[in-house]
């Protein structure tokens, strides 16, 4: 009976290691598929069209009658626990909710998937999205625990391939499109005067850093870059973020896997981009208490408090105001001559 109950295992064991080597294989395959046109979401010319033109303009006319214009843009990335931008978890509504009310001088997105060149759900439509529906609905039942397994090492092998210096650019190219769209939805302007604030969670924070240059080069615009316990590889488009705030909590020990794996990242290797960055000044790690990398104990955990009264997840938004509110906004400029300019770069 006992050699029973140790084949069975072994045999589980080898299937699960199976499935996740077939994953990590074609983790790349939806960034390429993408990249090739052979998806409904296929890449677009960048020309404006008369429709993109009344956008600009209508855009405009909402700002004339505001009178006012956000100081920045946040746009927040969930970690590889996350099967859509739109089905966050409790803790992180709870804590977007509060630096919302924190932060009132700025607009807060949160609509983006980071695992997906198209912003298309896990559970969205795609030819697996019935399991991955099916894993998400049980994740919380017990034998749901060992299934959900299968979310995490499918976000994670998507935060490889961000971090791959062959894939990377198509897969972080396709997100920092999705982001940008989300900005336009919420009416950035299209002079990209506003500097935008990009915030991840755990391997939200990789691909933060990785859509860096094609925010910063598409929008002409600031970016900077906050990391909530952010797993950031080597990735050379750090270069392009103007100021990085990571936070790494006494108990999250994530942050090894990064310093290891990661040539770029070693000390001695001092002309790689992660370590002339460090030496520029631009990063700013913080220390925000014993807080682990998720489950309880978290950045977002509202019930666990520190010393002087705080919950971890007021902590959290207390150093993210103060971090960001440090951005210096650019001079302003009238409406007018911004709408002409960037009617004129479509002509």
């Amino acid at each position: 009976m006992l050699d029973a109950v140790i084949l069975t295992g072994l045999t589980l064991g080898a299937i699960v290691l199976g499935l996740l080597f077939i994953m990590a294989l074609l983790s790349p395959l939806e960034a390429l598929t993408w990249w090739a046109g052979w998806t409904s979401h296929a890449p677009s010319p960048g020309k404006l069209s008369e429709e993109v033109r009344e956008e600009i303009e209508a855009q405009a006319d909402r700002r004339r009658e505001v009178g006012a214009r956000p100081r920045f843009y946040l746009v927040y990335l969930t970690a590889i626990g996350g099967v859509s931008a739109e089905e966050l978890s409790y803790r992180e509504r709870v804590f977007l909710e509060t630096l919302t009310e924190a932060l009132p001088e700025a607009v807060i997105i949160s609509d983006v998937y980071p695992f997906s060149v198209t912003n298309n759900p896990l559970t969205g439509e795609r030819m697996l999205g019935w399991l991955w529906r099916k894993i998400h609905e049980k994740r919380k039942t017990i034998t749901g625990g060992i299934l959900a397994t299968f979310i995490f090492a499918r976000n994670l092998f998507n935060v490889a391939v961000s971090a791959d210096p062959r894939y990377g650019p198509i897969n972080n190219a396709g997100v920092a499109r999705e982001i940008a769209k989300s900005l336009y939805r919420h009416d950035y302007p299209l002079a990209g005067d506003i500097p935008v604030v990009i915030m991840g969670w755990s391997g939200g924070g990789q691909i933060a850093v990785g859509v860096a240059p094609f925010l910063c080069l598409g929008l002409d615009a600031p970016i900077y870059v906050v990391s909530i316990g952010g797993v950031l590889t080597d990735d050379p488009g750090i270069a392009f973020v103007e100021h990085l705030w990571h936070l790494q909590g006494d108990k999250d020990h994530f942050h090894l896997i990064s310093d290891i794996l990661f040539p770029g990242r070693w000390p001695f290797i001092k002309n790689s981009a992660w370590n002339r960055f460090k030496r520029a000044g631009k990063m700013t790690v913080i220390t925000p208490g014993p807080m682990s990398h998720t489950g309880k104990g978290d950045y977002f955990d509202s019930n666990a408090i520190l010393p002087n009264g705080q919950t971890f997840v007021e902590r959290t938004v207390e150093i993210i105001r103060d971090a960001v509110r440090t951005i210096q906004p650019p001079p302003p400029t009238s409406i007018e001559e911004e709408l002409e300019e960037l009617l004129g770069r479509g002509a």
